[in-house]
């Protein structure tokens, strides 16, 4: 992975800008998203908002430490608006709510845990590291080993992030991305599968014995 760290907008709106150059001479427009909050829990009068945004492309990954912005960038409103790109995500509701507080409304997401479940595994309950185990490689299912609740915590802490916190958010987004790649790819193969079979070939079967 390629990934930007940065709470400058002048830098998401150079990253976002190759983004949309690749994603338009892609037939598939696909980018994955995650959300950190800046707080465990919220209440009310004092509700939990986005600290850090996480975006992929393909192998490019942008970690945006937004609650720490030196402005607002309309460009990534832009690019969150409308149908354009489809944004896959996990557990989608709550990261669409949080980024709303932020005035970034993102309408055409997609939401993995509602599409996909690993039917051998028995867990009432699935995450990101169950999915992208099974579908990407196993070592998925160790993605989020030893990264507790002190270190998410940690999210609206002053900038630089640690680097254990880079390599969390950069794989939540890329593994996002890939496994809704990879789900797109077969369900498109079995509809086109569906919709054209291939003829039944006849013909001799010739056995040679020995």
């Amino acid at each position: 992975m390629k990934v930007l760290y940065t709470n400058a907008a002048a830098s998401v709106e150079e990253w976002l800008t190759n983004a949309e150059a690749s994603l338009d001479s892609s037939a598939r427009k696909i980018v994955g998203l995650d959300v950190e909050y800046d707080k465990l829990s919220g209440t009310y009068f004092n509700p939990k908002k986005a600290a850090v945004i996480q975006l992929c492309v393909g192998t490019d990954v942008l970690v945006y430490h937004i609650c720490h912005a030196d402005e607002r960038s309309e460009k990534l409103y832009d690019f969150f608006y409308g149908y354009r790109y489809t944004f896959a995500g996990f557990c989608v509701a709550e990261d669409r709510t949080i980024l709303s507080r932020s005035k970034y409304y993102v309408h055409n997401v997609k939401d993995i845990q509602a599409i996909w479940r690993d039917p051998d595994n028995r867990k009432r309950t699935q995450g990101l590291k169950d999915v992208a185990g099974a579908i990407i490689d196993p070592i998925y299912f160790e993605m989020k080993d030893g990264f507790g609740r002190a270190e998410h915590r940690m999210w609206a802490d002053p900038p630089p992030l640690p680097p254990k916190h880079l390599e969390y958010a950069a794989r939540d987004a890329y593994a996002t991305y890939e496994v809704f790649r990879r789900l797109d790819v077969f369900e498109r193969g079995f509809f086109s599968l569906f919709k054209h079979p291939e003829k039944k070939r006849g013909g001799l079967v010739k056995i040679l014995v020995l």
